[in-house]
């Protein structure tokens, strides 16, 4: 049983990186002038400084106790080096950092990278630790005035968490 879900939790992050990879190459492709209003020019920017709160709803078998059910949170996305008005897509991804002490939610990342992108006007995601094959974070958020709020699921073999977050953008 556990042999089956280490494949099924391979076989999503593989789709995962993928689809983020897709999103790379979809970032360099220049955009459709044909087209009437460009979905591009609808995308929110999620480039700059983040802070706010990432709360803990619920855990499941995680080596560790949670010794919190709040802590602080930052996160960077860095603005797209090459993009221009003809290079971005409407799926522009953006790397970038986060500081958020998941340990205290009972388990740890093995990165402090992120990667994220702005999935509508009204929403966005991320995948924080998004290069390793177990134990990455999924964001899901959606703008409201200068505040992104959201969910947040972690999931690896055998357990997993999810969550809730606020944060506001405090820098460029």
């Amino acid at each position: 049983m556990t042999q089956t879900r280490r494949w099924l939790t391979r076989l999503t992050v593989l789709a995962m990186m993928a689809g983020t990879t897709g999103l790379s190459v979809n970032a360099q492709t220049p955009s459709d002038s044909g087209r009437s209003g460009t979905a591009a020019t609808a995308m929110r920017d999620i480039s700059g400084t983040w802070e706010g709160v990432f709360k803990l709803d619920s855990v499941w078998r995680l080596p560790e106790h949670a010794t919190a059910q709040s802590v602080p949170a930052r996160v960077r996305f860095n603005q797209v080096g090459d993009a221009s008005p003809t290079t971005s897509s409407a799926r522009t991804v953006h790397p970038g950092t986060f500081d958020i002490d998941f340990s205290r939610f009972g388990f740890t990342l093995s990165t402090r990278e992120a990667l994220g992108w702005s999935v509508s006007a009204d929403s966005m995601r991320a995948t924080l630790n998004p290069t390793v094959d177990h134990g990455l974070v999924e964001v899901h958020g959606s703008f409201r005035g200068d505040a992104i709020i959201g969910t947040w699921r972690y999931t690896s073999d055998p357990g997993g968490a999810t969550g809730t977050f606020e944060i506001k953008r405090t820098g460029n």
